[in-house]
């Protein structure tokens, strides 16, 4: 299982996407010149005297999904047709969460910023994409040569 170079590929994955659950991807500069992280967790902020939270809940589970899609695809490593399509099942939720970074750092910005910047941290998961693709390339390598392997000459 670990000495396959998809497996690393996908651990690459999923320490990429886990790593997105703690650092903060944007900061968001407010009407009063205050600095607001964006991260994962949401934030909280100061509206006519109110605190007011946004969260960023469908954000969370989209990746817990992927991270929990990855976990699995990694332990599916005998049956190489199914991991390629969790794996492609993955890939397009990794996707997904890179567009609903931007869209709430868009949200974000529009309630309370006057202007946003993003961190170094949102290209994880534009990374974690990469790395899923290599693996499921290598897993359909793999694929095609027990297929040969297996042919009658």
């Amino acid at each position: 299982m670990i000495q396959r170079i998809q497996t690393l590929y996908l651990l690459l994955a999923l320490i990429c996407m886990g790593l997105l659950l703690y650092f903060p991807f944007g900061e968001i500069v407010t009407k009063t010149s205050e600095t607001i992280s964006l991260s994962v967790k949401g934030f909280n902020y100061q509206q006519n005297g109110e605190t007011q939270s946004f969260s960023l809940l469908p954000l969370t589970i989209v990746l817990s999904i992927s991270i929990f899609t990855t976990l699995i695809s990694i332990f599916l490593f005998k049956k190489r047709m199914l991991q390629i399509r969790i794996n492609v099942f993955n890939l397009i939720i990794q996707v997904g969460s890179i567009g609903l970074m931007f869209y709430f750092l868009f949200q974000a910005n529009k309630l309370v910023g006057e202007a946003w910047t993003t961190h170094i941290s949102i290209i994880l998961p534009a990374i974690a994409v990469i790395f899923t693709y290599l693996a499921i390339r290598s897993i359909g390598k793999d694929e095609a040569l027990v297929r040969s392997i297996s042919r009658l000459r």
